[in-house]
């Protein structure tokens, strides 16, 4: 659920290549999310084929409404970068953002998510503690788990960058 400069941030951060921001878009076309885009009813006109709803959509005044969006949320992303003292976003890794997990107590996204140094290391049982158990608890309750692992490569920490809490 990508919507903001700061999410891209995040999910960066920890380890993504690329990302994705569907719903934010959607929005930002106009979207009310009236859960009727299955149903060729969709109130706004973006997700129909019916005509009538159709006159709801114009491209002209959506266009820019999405390219604005899009640019503003890169911007965002960028100054937020610039701010941690990084001129490359691909510089920034989970040790860089604070995330608050009690009213008292913050870890950083490194310590609250810890990489998975080896593929296959979670399906072998040799997974960092946290997420083998949590592995290991959705594989004894029947819930459905990968057919592989994922390998995230940690870089190492700037002691100058400014960290980042949310």
């Amino acid at each position: 659920k990508l919507s903001s400069g700061f999410s891209l941030i995040k999910t960066l951060a920890l380890g993504a290549d690329v990302t994705c921001a569907a719903r934010a878009f959607m929005m930002s076309l106009g979207c009310i999310q009236a859960l009727k885009c299955h149903t060729n009813k969709c109130p706004t006109g973006i997700a129909t084929q019916d005509k009538d709803l159709m006159v709801g959509l114009d491209p002209t005044d959506k266009t820019h409404r999405v390219y604005h969006y899009h640019r503003k949320t890169v911007a965002t992303a960028t100054k937020i970068a610039g701010i941690m003292g990084y001129d490359d976003l691909k510089d920034i890794d989970a040790n860089d953002i604070m995330r608050r997990i009690q009213s008292n107590q913050v870890r950083t996204l490194a310590e609250h998510f810890p990489p998975v140094q080896e593929p296959g290391c979670l399906l072998e049982g040799t997974g960092p503690s946290r997420l083998q158990q949590a592995w290991d608890e959705c594989k004894n309750n029947g819930i459905p788990t990968a057919t592989s692992g994922t390998s995230t490569s940690s870089a190492t920490q700037n002691a100058a960058a400014s960290r980042w809490i949310y």
